[in-house]
């Protein structure tokens, strides 16, 4: 069971989305609790289904950002994120991201190395960060296995009411010989975690205060 659920935390925190669905039909409701939405959809070509999850924060959009985007704080968000870093930065909206899972014995360490690109709509003031796994960039670290096929996106809308709604969507293949219809079931319960923490720590003094020179609270 705890090997289980490393490898869903990979797959949530290491992944990157598909394009989102316009379409709220494809979407299967699995998990509704204390303000948390968690949804599924199967995805064409994959047999890992694609996870989104939802909730509203009551914080400023910079101290949303500043926590999504916490590169140190990965660990603590995630529980089993053994180390993550910046390896390379073009600025401060385009830089790479290295993460290593630590896993149970026998399960082999994975890793992955992201591009991110951090993005926001002039006029909604809606902020999107997008991670893609990079390929042949990195050379194979002993011990680890790789992860290349994963993609998410945070998606952090300002509200009238100065709340932020909150969803992360992932979409992403573990790299190794473990049953897609046991991830499956299992990967509810992680969005959930994620998205609790998120509204946990935007609270503290570190987040609370953030402001971000990249991310704008008004429009022009």
């Amino acid at each position: 069971m705890r090997i289980l659920s490393c490898v869903i935390t990979i797959l949530l925190m290491s992944a990157t989305s598909a394009t989102l669905a316009t379409d709220a039909e494809q979407w299967r409701l699995e998990k509704d609790k204390n303000g948390v939405q968690v949804y599924s959809r199967a995805v064409e070509g994959w047999s890992i289904r694609e996870i989104r999850g939802v909730t509203a924060v009551p914080a400023s959009l910079s101290s949303v950002v500043a926590v999504v985007t916490d590169v140190a704080a990965l660990p603590e968000v995630t529980g089993v994120v053994a180390r993550a870093s910046i390896r390379s930065r073009e600025s401060d909206t385009h830089y790479q991201v290295y993460s290593v899972v630590a896993m149970p014995w026998p399960v082999s360490d994975r890793d992955i190395l992201n591009q991110r690109e951090i993005r926001q709509d002039p006029n909604t003031l809606t902020v999107t960060v997008t991670d893609i796994a990079t390929r042949d960039v990195m050379p194979p670290q002993n011990g680890l296995v790789r992860m290349v096929n994963s993609r998410q996106r945070w998606t952090l809308t300002p509200r009238p009411d100065g709340s932020v709604l909150a969803e992360m969507c992932t979409l992403s293949e573990p790299a190794g010989p473990i049953p897609a219809a046991v991830i499956n079931v299992m990967s509810v319960s992680m969005p959930f975690h994620t998205l609790k923490m998120l509204r946990e720590m935007v609270q503290r003094e570190t987040y609370a205060h953030a402001r971000l020179a990249f991310i704008k609270e008004q429009a022009d």
